[in-house]
């Protein structure tokens, strides 16, 4: 059964919704034209998973809604449900134990009333039908459940044919419910009701019940809660809340999706993370794992003895759950977080991204995308194709200007500016624009004058002319945004690139954010002290000072100062200078 027919992507939330039409012929029966439900999740392999357990009982609602109309006893215009497996276990518990449980007690209360021989009288009664039940349990003589099932069937206007295995199993519940309700009559009357231990179908079924979530305080509910209240307040970002709910999918998915916040224990966080510490990295896009349940994949991975995410991503993973759990905890939903005590200790610079040194930056100035190469997609082989575009330039604007690469992707042509004696980036936060920083601060990057004599503002005229009246639109417009509104490709070309020209070798660290550390190191030599990098590279200030007062930071002359002396002494740029006068154009 492929679920990928039933499930659509909803256009504003991309949550996928699972749905299914109703047979004409059945919709009298079941009272509906179609099935449908949101599965909240924007993974569609994670919403594969959900979606086969919800269609095998729309199947089987249909399937039954069918015999009901073929049996002459099944009127096709009375009310006809099909019970879920935790309707026909909540009736079996409540039924067969708690609501019989109670008649018992009132019927003990009654006879020892009565006196001692009517009291006496009773213990011998229920003693012989806890031994009559446990004797038709062992013979497998169900005669007595089946008429009480059938009772109950009717009563609440299901079809559960008696011939299918939902049936079968409600009978089966309803027996040890019953064995448990005698047991427990029977120490009741004889003193010892606390040593007589519940059946571990009951035990687990309360556990269940126990577990489950309050309507609207499911884990996802909890997260959308989460989600909007963050996004209202600015505290964190669409596109960080959009990864963060991958992560409490993962989770939801592994605990159960009908599970309430208050309800996981930090066992069973540790059992999560250490599964997640199994999985490879993007486990959901690998053939290996394609269709499998997160339980299923760490188990495979176990076996594949793969590549494993590192200690930092998994902390990230804890940190995603500890941060809805902190939020649930003033909410007033959980009282406390089991996450804490289950972060690694792991040094956040023990994997800290290196520094090109003076030959790998010699290297990648005369390596094919800028000099010359074959065609596109293959821009690590030499050719006559010379490059125009993100490819060359983003590299170039991330080196000289210490900016993330998503900053430099995101850039408008209207963020090339001139003040009248600098010229600067405006990299900007700015939602309506689509634009985003990590500290959520607006900021400018002066314009290092190695840049204008490669050409940049050449490259920038020629963007204008392409767009004379409006300039608010990308400098780089080839790239496109994915489904979670990034521009994630030039970072993952990037790592792509500096492998195959064998200047990156796997998971060495070395990548866009190279350039950054070592525009650091370039600062640090000029005589600039690490407070005054920080506000250059675009780093959050959170000293006391810095809260102090209105103006910014670092005035535009100051900073083009500072980035001036940043001059990479060995790295020769003579192969990319169009302009040997720094102020010409």
């Amino acid at each position: 059964m492929s679920a990928d027919r039933y499930l659509h992507e909803r256009a504003k939330s991309r949550n996928w919704q699972l749905r299914m039409m109703v047979p004409k012929a059945v919709r009298p029966v079941l009272g509906r034209v179609e099935f449908t439900r949101s599965l909240k999740v924007t993974n569609k392999p994670q919403a594969r998973v959900l979606a086969y357990p919800i269609l095998a009982e729309w199947r089987a609602k249909i399937a039954a809604a069918e015999q009901c109309q073929s049996d002459a006893t099944c009127s096709t215009t009375a009310t006809t449900t099909v019970p879920s497996a935790i309707e026909l276990e909540e009736t079996a518990l409540f039924v067969g134990y708690e609501e019989a449980g109670r008649r018992v007690n009132d019927l003990i209360k009654a006879k020892a009333r009565l006196g001692d021989e009517a009291y006496r009288a009773l213990g011998i009664e229920f003693e012989r039908r806890h031994t009559d039940a446990l004797r038709r349990l062992h013979a497998g003589d169900q005669r007595y459940w089946i008429e009480r099932a059938r009772r109950q069937v009717a009563k609440r206007g299901w079809h559960l044919p008696e011939d299918s295995s939902a049936f079968a199993g409600f009978v089966e519940a309803m027996a040890r419910c019953g064995l448990d309700l005698f047991a427990a009559a029977r120490g009741r009357l004889a003193g010892t009701d606390r040593g007589i231990p519940q059946s571990q179908y009951v035990q687990n079924a309360l556990e269940r019940r126990e577990k489950r979530a309050k309507p609207g305080e499911g884990v996802l509910e909890l997260f959308d809660r989460y989600e909007a209240q963050r996004l209202s307040e600015g505290r964190k970002r669409a596109d960080s809340l959009t990864q963060d709910r991958k992560i409490i999918e993962l989770l939801s998915e592994f605990v159960g999706v009908q599970r309430g916040l208050a309800s996981i224990e930090k066992s069973e966080l540790r059992e999560w993370r250490n599964a997640v510490a199994a999985l490879p990295p993007a486990f959901r896009k690998r053939k290996a794992y394609e269709g499998l349940t997160m339980r299923e994949a760490a188990s495979a991975a176990a076996q594949l003895n793969g590549p494993r995410l590192s200690l930092n991503t998994i902390n990230k993973y804890l940190s995603a759950v500890s941060a809805l759990f902190m939020w649930a905890i003033r909410e007033g939903y959980v009282e406390s977080n089991p996450c804490e005590g289950l972060f690694y200790d792991n040094e956040k610079g023990k994997n800290a991204r290196p520094p090109f040194s003076v030959e790998q930056l010699n290297s990648i100035i005369v390596s094919p995308l800028f000099t010359g190469f074959l065609r596109d997609g293959k821009e690590y082989i030499k050719g006559a194709r010379v490059a125009d575009d993100w490819r060359y330039w983003i590299p170039l604007i991330c080196l000289f200007t210490g900016a993330r690469i998503g900053e430099v992707a995101q850039l408008n042509i209207a963020d090339i500016v001139n003040d009248g004696s600098v010229w600067y980036f405006h990299i900007r936060n700015e939602q309506s624009l689509g634009q985003a920083t990590k500290n959520n601060q607006s900021r400018v990057a002066p314009m290092h004058s190695m840049l204008r004599k490669i050409g940049f503002l050449d490259f920038v005229d020629r963007c204008r002319q392409g767009s004379p009246t409006d300039l608010n639109v990308p400098l780089f417009a080839e790239l496109k945004r994915n489904s979670r509104g990034q521009l994630a490709l030039p970072s993952r070309f990037w790592r792509t690139y500096l492998e195959r020209i064998g200047v990156k070798s796997g998971g060495d660290g070395f990548g866009s954010h190279s350039f950054r550390h070592g525009l650091a190191d370039q600062l640090r030599k000029a005589g600039c002290f690490d407070n005054e990098i920080a506000v250059a590279i675009g780093h959050k200030q959170t000293t006391v000072t810095s809260g102090y007062g209105q103006t910014r930071q670092g005035s535009i002359l100051k900073l083009s100062e500072m980035i001036e002396g940043a001059v990479f002494e060995g790295v020769d740029f003579s192969r990319l200078i169009k302009y040997a006068d720094q102020d010409c154009q």
